[in-house]
């Protein structure tokens, strides 16, 4: 577990000058709590003693053995995919495809034990009660699973937007983002600026933000109301999506259960759209095996 991990911890009680130590850590993590006692302290605006006191709450012997934590974590976040040759998929005698497979079911195995079934249903509930737009975004690879995500909103509610293009046209959706609305971030390791700061901004704006991201976080928390965390380490020098591609598949699963025929409703004027147009090819005829979505 790590560090912000202990402090979003929904079991974690906090006295108020508590809760300004973990806001004061959150708002700028790691950073904040790799500075001196005395520096945290004045930046809470809380007690030097508070800060000791509070390191040991969380489980720790001491605030240099805190800060170690946090520096561990801080070299396992910033690794470049030329710092990762040694992820390779174990077993020469297996083929390369066959173990890179059993590594990604390791990955989304272990991951199960750090999912938040709380958080989770915090997810489907806002992308469910969102009144206003409902905006997607992420990064030179997850901005793929922004898309896949808006794909399937689309089919769901109206007023889904897929934050893309030229980072100037991005900018300017900004003036019209309000409370009413929710922005779907996501951002992994290595976390990208501009959509760190697009996402503080809508935030600033007064959108709710639901965050998709690795275990260790992205700055992108410290403003986000809801943060689904998925594992990305793979038996390869790049990480993977596949657990997140899970992660959000079983978000739209539940979304659709939640919504029933609301949901069923809508889907089927898709389909009588789609069919009328003869968008696929099985269009007028049944495959085997049932309908599908088009990929």
């Amino acid at each position: 577990m790590t560090i912000r991990d202990r402090l979003l911890d929904p079991g974690l009680t906090l006295t108020p000058a508590e809760r300004k130590l973990a806001r004061a850590i959150l708002a700028n993590y790691p950073v904040t709590g790799l500075g001196t006692v005395a520096s945290l302290a004045g930046r809470a605006k809380v007690s030097d003693p508070t800060v000791v006191r509070f390191t040991s709450k969380l489980g720790f012997a001491s605030f240099p053995s805190f800060q170690d934590a946090l520096l561990s974590e801080v070299e396992e976040r910033l690794r470049s995919p030329l710092m990762l040759t040694g992820r390779q998929p174990a077993g020469a005698e297996t083929h390369p495809s066959l173990a890179y497979a059993q590594g990604i079911v390791e990955v989304l195995a272990a991951g199960q034990a750090r999912v938040q079934p709380g958080e989770f249903d915090r997810a489907v509930e806002a992308l469910i009660g969102c009144k206003g737009r409902v905006l997607t975004i992420g990064g030179r690879f997850s901005g793929f699973l922004a898309g896949i995500l808006q794909a399937h909103l689309r089919q769901l509610r109206p007023g889904t937007v897929l934050l893309t293009g030229a980072a100037a046209d991005q900018i300017d959706q900004l003036v019209d983002i309000g409370p009413r609305d929710l922005l779907v971030v996501f951002d992994y390791r290595r976390y990208q600026a501009d959509v760190v700061a697009f996402a503080r901004q809508a935030h600033e704006r007064g959108a709710r933000v639901l965050l998709f991201t690795d275990r260790w976080g992205s700055p992108v928390a410290s403003c986000a109301d809801i943060v689904l965390a998925a594992d990305v380490e793979a038996p390869s020098l790049f990480d993977t999506m596949a657990p997140a591609l899970v992660q959000l598949e079983a978000l739209v699963s539940a979304m659709t259960e939640r919504q029933g025929t609301a949901a069923l409703r809508r889907i089927e004027a898709f389909e009588t759209v789609r069919a009328t147009n003869r968008v696929t090819e099985t269009d007028g005829r049944e495959p085997d095996g049932g309908s599908g979505e088009a990929r």
